[in-house]
């Protein structure tokens, strides 16, 4: 009766020795997948980040800001105007945009920043580095000259930073704006007779409410 049991072990043992071998052979021939957003720049949800960048000195405290005429500079406070999304386009790149006026971050050959309406790759991607201190600096992948609210610089010509060039992207404390879409309400027929004329319970489909077009 032991013999049997022994014998028995050892077929399930040799079965698991199989199977082993046939699993780590699998394993070798898989092809080998990077994780996806494996990269610490793209930890975010949709690898978008809204934020406000602030940069200071001992007196000054700033958050870029790209108005409605493209004019970049810098508010004291968090403002619409600040209020950035960051976006990933490649490892360690990134691109900005306003959310307000909708305007990329671009920059020039001599490193004045513009905001934009349309994005290119060549005057709107942006390599971000992470700190020692936490600050970021962002410095444009095709001029290498860093994001500045001040004068600007080559980082081949000199080691030394501008000012304002070390940024805090800082989570959006204001209230988001609501979008109001273009829709055709003086053309729409209300049927008075209707037990739900606003089309609250979907029985007018053709019918759309004023209430219910912010986004």
């Amino acid at each position: 009766m032991v013999v049997v049991s022994v014998h028995l072990g050892c077929k399930d043992y040799l079965l698991f020795l199989v199977s082993l071998v046939f699993w780590a052979a699998l394993l070798r021939t898989a092809p080998a997948l990077p994780l996806r957003n494996s990269n610490p720049i793209y930890q975010f949800d949709g690898q978008v980040r809204l934020r406000h960048l602030y940069t200071a000195d001992e007196q000054t405290h700033l958050h870029l800001e790209i108005l409605s005429d493209g004019t970049v500079g810098g508010s004291r406070f968090q403002n619409p105007f600040s209020l950035m999304e960051l976006k990933a386009v490649k490892p360690g790149v990134i691109r900005m945009q306003a959310k307000k006026t909708s305007r990329f971050l671009c920059m020039k050959p001599n490193g004045r920043l513009y905001g934009s309406l349309f994005y290119s790759e060549e005057s709107c991607n942006f390599h971000e580095k992470i700190l020692s201190d936490g600050y970021n600096l962002y410095y444009s992948e095709n001029y290498n000259i860093p994001v500045s609210l001040s004068s600007t610089g080559s980082l081949r010509q000199s080691h030394q930073l501008p000012p304002f060039s070390q940024f805090l992207p800082l989570v959006n404390k204001i209230p988001l704006e609501p979008v109001f879409e273009d829709f055709d309400f003086y053309g729409q027929q209300l049927d008075v007779e209707s037990a739900d004329p606003l089309s609250i319970l979907g029985q007018n489909p053709s019918f759309m409410s004023p209430s219910y077009v912010f986004g």
